[in-house]
């Protein structure tokens, strides 16, 4: 009963402990976290409505120029009467193409009336424009011709032009241009957030002089009075934001207005008396990273979860268990006592492989977690210290794009991170899990056509495959992952690829030193789009993906390449890329691949040579290299019981001197760990090949290492060795790859014994 209150106790600590981690995640997410968002939300709605600010001031002073200009040509034009002056703007008019572009020419005489080329049209309703005689004026009326809003250029003559008008004279002080507002709205347009946006031309008071024919998100006539009257998030208010617009030119905020938050930017034209307000909704403003934080988020919250109701589990399962052994305890009598207690003894080493289990899980969720935090940490940190930087040094515009530059590269790198987690699903121990199989290349390749003939046909692409020198049809390996890799690369060639493109495949085995393993090149090429130079050098990276206007119409992820790199790298392979804009694209595969053989007839001819050679460790020497001093002397004496010898060095330098320094005939073996100071297993076994000793090339190097993955495997072959055996090294095994090697021809081929 004790032990069950234990228990209980022990499930409700977790419940307690799990319910403050979710409480603590909770308390993190609405502090600390919604500020950093809300930061960034500002900084990308500041890049998303930069370029068009900038843009709406190129279009203004190119009308200032375009007025400059029209100035100079009424001063050469030796104009006499009001009649000549309408003729000449007419005139100008019809040459200019300024009816395409909604553009009239406008003159305005000492009374404020205004002429065109149509004419007289009559008087300004507002004449504060003209009181202080300035040397250029812009505003924005209502024409009275079309009922359309117009934005006027006018710039003060500077030698104003008198006229006959009829019976009168007049005098001309000001000439410009008069334009159709509507002319602006493709400037106002902002895909980054669908068409959601408002944008707003204002008088320096807040009152709208324009609507951008975008939604009407602000009612009323006077915009700085809405805003007033916002509920203001993030410690801001109107007051601060008008204050930063005054001083910076532009600014930017987010406030809440009948039930709905938005994000809205304040910008002070440089070349116009206007000030622009872009106001949209703040959930169209930076989507994704909201997303992809919510997603994080919601993933360690049910990480943690899951974790505790399988820790919960264990414990009631143990629980259960004892409390079922404790009930036939007391059923049985004395004289099955000691049956009783080996039950017993069996049902503590139960739960104490249960608590071991829910201990390791436990291990497991706090490696991962902490691991997670300082993957996720670090770039955070970067961005978090770019971004005070900013504030600092908001005024220097290099430095702003520097630290906007190593944001963005640290974006990226939290978005790898990002990747690694959604992978997790597909990784057990560290590693993806592989199923090896005997299967034909040559069916392989048949069934890649197979798959993908119907979309090929659809597109009117030709699809041509070539194998050429397979002399080893059967191999072993993951057949389901190696078509995953094969499969991303033609599903991007078909995508990229226009209709009536072509698309190749080549198969072909390359000669290979070894007897084992079989090396295998393929290369899948098109002549579609292409990729730029710059892009290339990061298509292996997750959620990239290269943005023009011809790839923006395909939809993708940016996950195919990342994980296509990921699978050829677990298999020990090589995976390239070449490319050119409009060229196409070619990629390039290499990879070995065990050559699939009659395993009973094999077994047979090596027991044979067994039984001939009997011990074949009796009587030789090795050179070995052991940095750990208990390995090492584990080592010696295993040799020295099956009659061997051999001499230890601590690393890879000491080794190779050693080596060197020997006569031939000294040692039959070299025996080489991979992890070692000074140097290592691969730089010394590299360093003895091209020493100028008599056995350089032919002595025989096998690793003994625990570096025992695929990978591992080939860096060992790759770096100049005969052979691979993980430790713990058995003698068995270490026999088999001395016998393997020998029979091989002196050790000169690389062979891979497994365990």
């Amino acid at each position: 009963m004790q032990k069950a209150k234990s228990y209980r106790n022990l499930i409700l600590c977790c419940c307690m402990a799990g319910i403050a981690m979710l409480f603590a995640f909770f308390f993190l997410y609405q502090t600390y976290i919604r500020d950093i968002i809300y930061e960034e939300r500002l900084n990308q709605m500041e890049e998303v409505t930069r370029q068009m600010f900038q843009n709406l001031e190129d279009v203004i002073d190119s009308n200032w120029d375009r007025v400059t200009e029209e100035c100079n040509y009424l001063r050469d034009a030796n104009i006499q009467t009001t009649d000549e002056l309408c003729r000449h703007m007419k005139k100008k008019y019809e040459l200019s193409a300024y009816a395409d572009h909604k553009t009239t020419l406008m003159a305005v005489d000492s009374e404020g009336g205004y002429y065109t080329e149509d004419g007289y049209i009559g008087l300004f309703r507002d004449l504060d424009y003209f009181e202080d005689n300035p040397e250029q004026i812009n505003f924005v009326f209502d024409s009275m011709t079309d009922n359309q809003s117009e934005m006027v250029f006018l710039k003060r003559l500077p030698e104003p032009i008198e006229l006959q008008n009829r019976e009168e004279k007049t005098t001309i002080f000001y000439f410009g241009i008069a334009q159709d507002m509507e002319q602006l709205n493709p400037y106002f347009n902002c895909d980054a957030y669908n068409g959601n946006n408002s944008v707003y031309v204002l008088d320096d008071h807040g009152f709208k002089l324009f609507n951008s024919n975008q939604v009407e998100l602000i009612k009323g006539h006077n915009v700085f009075s809405v805003l007033q009257k916002m509920k203001y998030l993030h410690n801001s208010s109107f007051e601060k934001t008008k204050a930063e617009l005054e001083e910076k030119g532009c600014s930017y905020s987010n406030a809440v207005l009948d039930g709905t938050e938005y994000f809205y930017g304040l910008k002070r034209m440089a070349n116009a008396e206007w000030t622009l307000i872009f106001l949209v909704p703040a959930e169209y403003v930076a989507a994704n990273t909201l997303r992809l934080v919510n997603f994080i988020m919601v993933f360690i919250v049910i990480f943690t979860v899951v974790v505790a109701v399988c820790v919960m589990l264990g414990i009631s399962l143990v629980m259960r268990r004892n409390q079922q052994e404790a009930i036939l305890v007391e059923r049985e009598n004395n004289a099955r006592l000691e049956t009783v207690n080996t039950k017993l003894r069996q049902a503590n080493q139960a739960a104490e492989e249960a608590f071991q289990v829910a201990q390791e899980a436990n291990r497991s969720k706090s490696s991962f977690l902490a691991n997670m935090s300082h993957d996720i940490r670090t770039p955070m940190n970067a961005i978090i210290g770019m971004t005070s930087l900013i504030r600092h040094d908001a005024g220097d515009k290099a430095r702003v794009i520097e630290y906007a530059d190593k944001i963005d590269i640290s974006s990226q790198h939290l978005l790898g991170i990002i990747n690694d987690v959604l992978d997790m699903s597909k990784i057990e121990a560290g590693k993806t899990v592989f199923k090896y199989s005997d299967f034909s290349i040559v069916e392989f390749i048949q069934e890649l056509d197979t798959i993908f003939h119907s979309q090929i046909y659809e597109k009117q692409q030709t699809f041509i495959i070539t194998k050429e020198n397979i002399r080893h049809e059967w191999v072993n390996g993951d057949q389901v992952h190696l078509m995953q890799i094969f499969s991303n690369l033609l599903s991007n060639a078909i995508k990229y690829t226009q209709e009536g493109g072509e698309i190749q495949l080549l198969a072909e085995e390359c000669e290979s030193n070894s007897s084992v393993y079989a090396k295998y090149r393929f290369l899948v090429s098109d002549n579609g789009m292409g990729m730029s130079t710059d892009f290339q050098n990061t298509i292996f990276d997750a959620f990239t993906r290269e943005e023009n206007s011809m790839t923006n119409k395909i939809q993708g992820t940016g996950l195919g390449m990342a994980i296509t790199k990921n699978l050829v790298d677990s298999m020990g392979g090589i995976i390239d890329v070449e490319s050119e804009p409009g060229q196409g694209s070619c990629f390039e595969v290499l990879i070995d691949l065990k050559i699939a053989e009659d395993r009973t007839a094999a077994l047979a001819s090596q027991a044979e040579v067994d039984e001939q050679d009997g011990n074949i460790l009796q009587g030789m020497r090795f050179l070995c290299a052991e940095d750990n001093e208990l390995n090492a002397e584990i080592l010696t004496e295993l040799l020295k019981i099956e009659g061997a010898e051999c001499t230890i060095c601590e690393n890879g330098e000491e080794i190779l001197k050693t080596f060197e320094q020997s006569a031939p005939g000294d040692y039959d073996m070299i025996l080489m760990d991979v992890q070692m100071p000074v140097m290592n297993g691969y730089e010394a076994t590299k360093a003895i090949r091209r020493s100028s000793h008599e056995l350089a090339k032919t002595i025989p190097i096998i690793a003994m290492t625990a570096n025992a993955f695929s990978e591992d495997i080939q860096h060992s072959l790759a770096a100049g060795m005969n052979a691979h055996v993980s430790k713990p090294v058995e003698m068995k095994v270490l026999e088999k790859t001395i016998r393997s090697i020998k029979s091989g021809g002196g050790g000169t081929e690389a062979q891979v014994i497994e365990q």
